[in-house]
């Protein structure tokens, strides 16, 4: 194997997708940003799309193919046994400046079966409506690091019955919404299938039918300006500036603005996304682990592939409020954010000055990376020096100590859960 170190030097993969902003990214790598090119994410991991790049003795190296020369000494005899010889997670920094698309990730078995029918079908992986990007599912966690606003998963029924009698041009999608739903009462499958109905009308009813009823609703509220970013009608607003269509119709996820919970994050506040849940980024900056995976449907919002049959066959059509994970604090320094997912955990290290800590990658390999301050790691007897922005690999079975000097220091860790399926 070329590397020998237990620790290895990474950096990750800048995505300049158009909705990034142009400075959180650029600030914490050191880097130049004049042209205000959109950093939107920085991807740290070993996803065929983008991988990060190890520093060798000899040169630079794809993290996926040093993990393929070698899977056992850097993923560990279980994780390799376990997760087929590659690195589970992805982790992510994303910068939002401008409303992402509204979207949902499919299952561990709907991904395996669309990738593997559309490459039967030819499709190419870089082509414009590929659906499946990957054999891989895409739970994933979000901390904030700055305040973030988001829509995730429907509300509860009865909020969406009550926004549609309140307003007459979302009402229109389903007069008889309320009255269905009252006579549902408790029966769970019939809600469900009320709530499919009314969604599926959303994203199939002719695009003149969207214009009609979204016209008169956005005219409205643009005659009187809004600023009340936990309103959703400052969000339909936003959405109609971000994504005109050709021919001044209108796009059809902004009512999905009004059908989803709209979420407000402080710093340290998160979000876990499983399978089938729609949702969307609107406005902040976090933190984001991952499974290893870039598998996703679009509901609106984009001027990507939108697949109304597949998204509807892979939608969980639940209503009610989500949950927001706070983390737990297991140490002074340590803050741990659990999710059901085996592929990923997330943690928060931070130690004062002259502070120290000891780590070890009992099961798989933890990546991390410098969100403020410096430090020094030390692994079997050698020294990485850590600034702002750097990223480093820990070996599965390497132990490392983390120590600062005279400032502070804020650590997001990828690793592996040790209560996961296979770990022991």
């Amino acid at each position: 194997m070329k590397a020998e170190a237990g620790v290895l030097t990474l950096h990750g993969v800048v995505q300049h997708y158009d909705w990034g902003g142009y400075q959180f990214i650029p600030d914490l790598l050191g880097i130049e940003n004049a042209t205000r090119r959109p950093f939107a994410e920085l991807w740290i991991g070993a996803h065929a799309k983008a991988p990060s790049v190890v520093e060798l003795a000899g040169g630079q190296e794809p993290l996926d193919k040093l993990i393929a020369e070698a899977p056992e000494a850097i993923l560990g005899q279980a994780a390799k046994a376990h997760f087929g010889g590659r690195l589970p997670y992805l982790f992510k920094i994303l910068d939002v400046h401008k409303m992402l698309s509204i979207q949902a990730h499919p299952t561990l078995a709907q991904a395996r079966a669309g990738f593997a029918r559309e490459n039967a079908e030819g499709i190419r992986l870089e082509a414009g409506n590929r659906n499946y990007k990957d054999d891989n599912h895409k739970p994933e966690i979000g901390v904030a690091l700055t305040e973030f606003w988001m829509l995730h998963g429907f509300r509860p029924l009865e909020q969406i019955a009550e926004t549609l009698s309140h307003t007459p041009e979302l009402g229109a999608l389903m007069p008889d919404f309320p009255q269905r739903l009252a006579a549902a009462g408790h029966h769970h499958d019939t809600r469900r299938a009320l709530l499919r109905e009314l969604y599926s009308r959303v994203m199939t009813i002719p695009q003149e039918h969207v214009d009609s009823l979204l016209n008169p609703l956005l005219s409205r509220l643009q005659a009187k300006p809004i600023s009340d970013k936990d309103s959703a009608d400052y969000w339909a607003v936003r959405a109609a500036e971000n994504f005109p269509l050709p021919g001044g119709h209108r796009d059809r996820g902004i009512f999905s603005v009004y059908l989803l919970n709209l979420i407000h994050l402080q710093p340290g506040q998160g979000t876990f996304q499983p399978a089938g849940v729609l949702h969307a980024y609107l406005e902040g900056v976090n933190v984001e682990l991952m499974a290893n995976s870039d598998n996703v449907l679009r509901g609106g919002l984009t001027t990507k592939h939108v697949d109304v049959p597949e998204l509807l066959n892979i939608l969980t059509f639940e209503g009610g409020a989500p949950e927001i994970f706070d983390g737990r604090q297991v140490s002074a320094q340590e803050r741990v954010y659990r999710t059901p997912a085996e592929e990923f955990e997330l943690r928060r290290i931070a130690l004062p000055a002259r502070g120290r800590y000891a780590g070890e990658a009992t099961y798989g390999p933890k990546a991390l990376l410098v969100l403020r301050g410096s430090a020094k790691l030390t692994s079997a007897g050698q020294n990485t020096s850590l600034g702002r922005g750097s990223i480093v690999l820990v070996r599965s079975g390497t132990e490392f100590v983390l120590e600062t000097r005279s400032d502070d220091l804020v650590v997001f860790q990828a690793g592996l859960p040790l209560h996961a399926r296979g770990a022991a």
